[in-house]
C-alpha cells in the first residue's frame, strides 16, 4: 500500500515511518503546497492529512485536490478538533474519516487498511433521479446549471440511495456498502449522511434526503 502522510510534526512523521515503514511504501510532505504536488503528481492507496499546516490548511489541501484529481483516493484527515461542526467541515472538503490527536498507531495503520479496502464507486452509466444527475467515477453531482464534487464516501452513498430511489435503504445495508466488514461506529453513517446532504444544499436540495426511523434512509429528488 503507498500512503502520503502530510503532517509537519517531525517526530511524529519518524514514528509513523517506524511503526509503518516495514509494510507500507510512505512518502511525506511537511507543508500544504508541497503535499498538494505530491498527491497529484503520484497514485496513492490512501493520503494521510494534518488538518494544520504551513503554506496551506488541511481543507484548502483537501478541497483542491478534490477539485483536480482524476482519481476518488480516499483521505484521512488528523486534527486535533473532534466537534461535529469540525468534522462535517473535513468531510465537506473531502475528507473520507477522521482521527482524534493523539491517536494510536496501532489504530491509524487500522484505519489505513479498512480505507484501503472500501468500495471505489464504480465508473458507469451517469444516475439521475429527478433533476439530480450523478457521475459515479468521478463524484460529481449536479443540478441544472450547479454542480458539486463528492468525496468517495459521499459519492457511493449518493449512489446507493438514487439507486434505490425512492424507496429507503437500510441503515444495515449502507454500512456495509461503505465499509464492509469494517463499519465504525453507528455515529459515522449519520456523520456522513449529514456531509451529503450540506453538500446536496449547495444544489438547492438540502431537503432530499429522509431519515426513517429504524429503517434507513431515501432519496426523493424533486424535478426542476
Amino acid at each position: 500500500m503507498r500512503v502520503l502522510v502530510v503532517e509537519d510534526n517531525r517526530d511524529l512523521q519518524a514514528n509513523i515511518a517506524r511503526f509503518l515503514g516495514a509494510d507500507f511504501q510512505l512518502d511525506f510532505a511537511a507543508t500544504g503546497p508541497q503535499g498538494l504536488t505530491l498527491a497529484l503528481s503520484h497514485e496513492y492507496d490512501v493520503i494521510v492529512l494534518d488538518l494544520m499546516l504551513p503554506g496551506m490548511s488541511g481543507i484548502e489541501l483537501c478541497q483542491r485536490y478534490r477539485q483536480l484529481a482524476a482519481r476518488l483516493v480516499p483521505i484521512l484527515m488528523l486534527t486535533a478538533r473532534d466537534t461535529l461542526e469540525d468534522k462535517e467541515e473535513g468531510f465537506r472538503a473531502g475528507a473520507d474519516d477522521y482521527l482524534v490527536k493523539p491517536f494510536s498507531l496501532r489504530e491509524l495503520r487500522l484505519r489505513l487498511e479498512a480505507l484501503a479496502r472500501r468500495p471505489v464507486p464504480p465508473s458507469g452509466r451517469r444516475l439521475t433521479v429527478g433533476s439530480l444527475t450523478l457521475e459515479p467515477d468521478t463524484g460529481q453531482a449536479r443540478r441544472g446549471e450547479r454542480g458539486v464534487r463528492l468525496n468517495r464516501t459521499e459519492a457511493l452513498l449518493l449512489k446507493l440511495l438514487m439507486e434505490s430511489a425512492p424507496e429507503p435503504v437500510s441503515t444495515a445495508t449502507l454500512a456495509h456498502q461503505l465499509w464492509g466488514d469494517d463499519a465504525p461506529e453507528s455515529s459515522a453513517l449519520r456523520t456522513h449522511v449529514y456531509a451529503l446532504r450540506g453538500a446536496l444544499a449547495e444544489l438547492g436540495m438540502d431537503d432530499c434526503i429522509t431519515t426513517h426511523r429504524n429503517k434507513g434512509y431515501s432519496l426523493e429528488a424533486r424535478e426542476d
